[in-house]
């Protein structure tokens, strides 16, 4: 639900480089919300997603900020070796039918010492999300796997990737996904095949944004006590958690 989640960040804008000489790259960037922040440091920004639509929505966040936004697959992107300082790449690798091969893509396009700060949904939420609603994992697109931190610091550790610290995240997102998993387990009629599901998904797209939400994704934005709400709940029910890792130098 873009419209709660893109009221704040899944990374620490101030472990990004600064300067025009540092080179930042988002793997997944969606809507825009992190690599903007690369750009605000003056850094040389690139953002990579698979879906035009949301490059679009990226442009209309960019402002004035300089920002290279490309069309492109994670799992071969379109640059050399070293060629990036650090790289961001927040709930994107759940996605992936072979997120293995988009981490060692990341791991090839940093420098020796390179930073990655990435997010993914915390298995204390997928868990239950996955058993409470079937359109919330099994739609083209879902999540595709769920990531408990022992396994994921593992896999990046396979790309030379040390992971340096980990935090839990995002308690109000994780009660807004709630209900959305409630709803659709009690829904009177549940969906027999993919096609019905994808079509469930696409009308509830097209439905106008709640104006609860809008004032929740404003209020999120600029409150110190949901702000504050927001860490401490995420200590008890996160729906993501974020992790800082840098690439091994040999």
């Amino acid at each position: 639900m873009p419209e709660i989640a893109s009221a704040k960040l899944s990374i620490r804008p101030e472990l990004l480089p600064s300067g025009a000489a540092s080179r930042v790259i988002d793997v997944g960037c969606g809507d825009g919300r992190h690599i903007v922040e690369a750009a605000r440091r003056g850094c040389f920004a690139v953002g990579l997603d698979y879906d035009a639509a949301e490059l679009r929505r990226a442009r209309a966040r960019m402002g004035a900020h300089r920002v290279d936004l490309i069309v492109g697959d994670a799992t071969r992107l379109p640059f050399c070796d070293g060629a990036f300082d650090a790289a961001i790449c927040t709930e994107t690798l759940e996605h992936l039918p072979d997120d293995a091969s988009a981490i060692r893509e990341i791991a090839r396009l940093l420098r020796p010492g390179g930073t990655l700060l990435g997010a993914v949904p915390s298995h204390f939420t997928e868990i239950v999300f996955w058993r409470l609603s079937y359109a919330y994992w099994h739609t083209t697109g879902g999540h595709a796997r769920v990531y408990r931190p022992r396994r994921l610091v593992a896999q990046l550790a396979c790309s030379g990737l040390r992971v340096i610290d980990i935090r839990y995240v995002h308690f109000i997102d994780s009660l807004v996904w709630l209900r959305f998993c409630l709803t659709d387990f009690l829904r009177a009629t549940r969906p027999t095949t993919d096609f019905e599901a994808a079509i469930l998904l696409a009308v509830a797209a097209e439905r106008p944004v709640a104006t609860w939400r809008t004032r929740l994704r404003a209020a999120v934005g600029r409150s110190r006590f949901l702000s504050a709400l927001d860490t401490a709940g995420a200590l008890v029910w996160p729906k993501s958690f974020t992790f800082v890792a840098r690439k091994v130098e040999r």
